[in-house]
This record gives C-alpha cells, structure tokens and sequence, in this order.
C-alpha cells in the first residue's frame, strides 16, 4: 500500500464516501448530475486527477459515478449498440491476439467507451433541452476564457496541480499568435470542442439574439484557437444544423444563422489568413505531413498492431518513422487493426445517412460535422470523450425518441420521472 498504508486506507475510504454520496445526489437529482459532468468537461484538465492502479481525470471519475447513478432496467438496446460493442471487442481482441498494447486499450475503454455509455444513458433521466443547456452554458463560459487567454497570453488552468509534468502543459502558437486551449490541453481540442457544442447553442429555447450573439462568442473563441480543422468543424456543424434541423429551428432562426455566419466569415477570414500567412511553412508541413500518412494504410493488419510499429530504447513509439499520427482513424487501423476500423467508418456513414431521415437529432449534427476532423487530427483530451459523448447521445435520442419531436416527447414525461425520483 505504500510508505503509510494508514493514509492510503483513510484516502480510499473517503474516495469510497464521497462516491456514495455523489452517486446518491446524482440519482435524487439527474440534472444535477449533467451539470456537474459538463463542468468536467470543459474547466478540469486533463492532467488533474488520482493514480490509483490507473490514472482516474476528474471528467472520468465524474462520468463512471454518473453511470452507476443512472443506470437501470429501462434502458433499451440497439442495433447500434451492437456495433458498437463490436467496435470495442475488436480492440481487446486486437489485445488478445493482435500484440495491441494495453495502454491503447486501457485509453481507449477508459475515453471512449465510458463517455458513450454515459451518453446512451443521461437522456433516460433528464431532458434533451437540459442536455442542451449545460452544454450551451459551459461552452459560451469557456469561450470567454479563451478570449480572455488571447488577450492576456495567460492560460489560468496551467495553475492546476500537474500541469509542469503533463505533455499538455504548454501553451502553443501560430504566427506570433498565441493559440488559445483553456482546460483542453491543446488548440485543436478546444477547436473541436467548441464545434460540437455549437449545434446545442442553435437548439437551446433562448431567445434568438441570445443564442445567435452566443454563437459569436463561440465562434470568435474558436477562431483564436488558430486551429483549422476547429474553425472548420463549427462552420460544417454550423450550415448542417441549418440544413436538417427543421424540426428544432424555425426558418426566421436558420436564415439568421446564415447571415451571420456569413458576416462572421467576412469579418474573421482577412485576419486568421493573416495568420496563417505569417505561420508559413509550419501551416503548410503542418497539411502536407497529415497527406504523408496516408501510406501507412498498407502497414495495417486485420487485428491489432501494425507491422510498422516501433518502440525506440527511450520509450517513444512510432509508426513507420512517424511519431505523431494526426488523423484519428488511421490511428485506430495502426494500433488496433483493420477491422475495428472498418466498423468506425461503417457507424460514420450511417451517421451520414442518418441525416436524411426524420429521426436526425442535435447530436447527430454534431458528430458528423466532426468526421472531417477524425481524418486529420487525433482524438486528444477531453474532446475525445466529447466526441464519444457525443455519439451515444445520437444513439439515444434516435433510439429512444424514434420518429416523434424530440423535445415534446421529453417534455410529457420528464416532469413526472423525476419527479417520483425525488420523492
């Protein structure tokens, strides 16, 4: 148990305490539950958590004691859960079989999968509007202190015990500009993040300056992270979200997001060219290094790890003389196989064509506005949970709420579930 096994069993016992209780509170009060998850999301880093056999972050130790809280006999399988199932026993297959590594797995199980159960299951106790709005919330919140970080060239959670050690620890720039991150860790993720949360803003019921002034705020953070593939992922989210969420946004809401999307463009694209422009070479190796990964495709085997693979005596890892992989799906063929990945894409293009029908939901806008972004930059972070997150409230709401309006579903049978829970 260590040097003081008293202390360490005084630690266990009130971590063990203070689950119980916050797994009561969550289960008296669901919403409280999503409110205090999505704060772990967006303002706990990365690097802030225990050792304890495996390093436990805030925003998974929040998301397992929301599992246990919620989970119960009602929930309601899917085929899509199947796939998905299928998806994560390739991976510990790959383990099995394929030489995959642990930690690939472990990070995979712990990142992934977690974050998607704890999005099939939020929606059996509160609101999809509730969703909504601690998302909206913590997503406008966060963008201020992003701003806030581009103004002051000061990133307040680098205060966060850890931060020194951590690989995520250090502010980054582009062309002379710091690129803002807040609790994420790093540029893109914050990108990304704020991407998905974007189609939430537009669907949330304030007022429509609010949420289109709130979409400002958003995009404007977005824009400072100087991350392509985030000012990207929010305008595809964005124009989708105008383009199949009928049903949740009126046509007065929808033309005013497209102008202002439009204005929002004319007023950010001279300056972020600007930047870009002054990034130089380092933007431009940065696009041609994502296009030279592509031959790593025909190192991949069916299961597990790749032939290329390669652990140097210092302990770093690479594939085919590449250290770094920007692009979440040929990282998921190199360390995982073939299979598992051909099942990824086979859920992506039935996302894709999940728009067209008239069960497409908030989430489902969300998780294919980031496709581009899983081809050319890594799950990292918290935003690989958010993305996760992401994909099983999409299953939810497709599966639970089937062809009927979403919201006016939730609305007849909220009230009364949570009601008798706190009773």
């Amino acid at each position: 148990m260590g040097a003081d096994p008293i202390r360490t069993i005084a630690l266990i016992a009130v971590a063990v305490c203070g689950g119980l209780a916050l797994i009561l509170s969550f289960r008296r009060s669901p919403r409280w539950a999503m409110a205090v998850w999505t704060a772990s999301l967006f303002f706990t880093p990365v690097w802030f958590g225990v050792q304890a056999g495996i390093f436990f972050t805030v925003l998974t130790a929040i998301t397992i004691v929301g599992i246990i809280a919620f989970v119960d006999r009602t929930f309601r399988w899917s085929h899509l859960d199947t796939a998905v199932l299928m998806f994560f026993l390739a991976l510990v297959l790959g383990l099995i079989i394929g030489g995959a590594l642990w930690g690939h797995v472990q990070g995979a199980l712990i990142g992934w999968l977690l974050p998607y159960v704890w999005g099939r299951l939020v929606l059996q106790r509160v609101s999809p509007e509730w969703v909504a709005q601690c998302i909206a919330v913590a997503a406008v919140l966060a963008s201020v202190l992003a701003l806030l970080e581009f103004v002051t060239s000061r990133n307040l959670f680098l205060l966060f015990p850890g931060a020194s050690s951590s690989i995520w620890g250090t502010l980054q720039t582009r062309g002379g500009e710091l690129r803002a991150e807040g609790a994420f860790g790093h540029s893109i993720a914050l990108g990304g993040s704020l991407a998905i949360s974007s189609v939430f803003l537009l669907v949330v019921r304030w007022p429509v300056w609010v949420r289109v002034a709130a979409l400002a705020v958003v995009g404007a953070a977005t824009a400072v992270t100087f991350s392509r593939i985030g000012i990207i992922g929010l305008a595809v989210t964005v124009v989708l979200a105008v383009l199949f969420l009928g049903r949740y946004l009126s046509r007065a809401m929808r033309v005013t997001v497209a102008v202002a999307l439009v204005v929002g463009a004319a007023v950010a694209l001279p300056s972020l060219l600007e930047v870009f422009g002054e990034a130089g070479s380092e933007a431009s190796g940065s696009a041609d290094y994502r296009g030279s990964l592509v031959p790593l495709l025909d190192n991949m085997n069916l299961i597990g790890l790749a032939s290329s693979y390669e652990r140097l005596p210092t302990g770093e890892d690479y594939f085919g003389g590449f250290r770094s992989i920007d692009s979440a799906l040929i990282l998921i063929g190199l360390r995982h196989g073939l299979v598992p990945l051909a099942i990824l894409i086979v859920l992506l293009v039935l996302a894709v064509v999940a728009l067209f029908g008239r069960r497409v939901n908030p989430a489902l806008v969300a998780l294919v506005g980031q496709i581009p972004a899983l081809a050319t930059v890594a799950l990292i972070t918290q935003y690989a949970s958010f993305v996760w997150f992401v994909a099983g409230l999409a299953v939810s709401s497709y599966t639970l709420y089937g062809k009927a309006a979403i919201g006016r579903s939730v609305e007849r049978v909220e009230p009364a579930r949570e009601l008798a829970e706190t009773a």
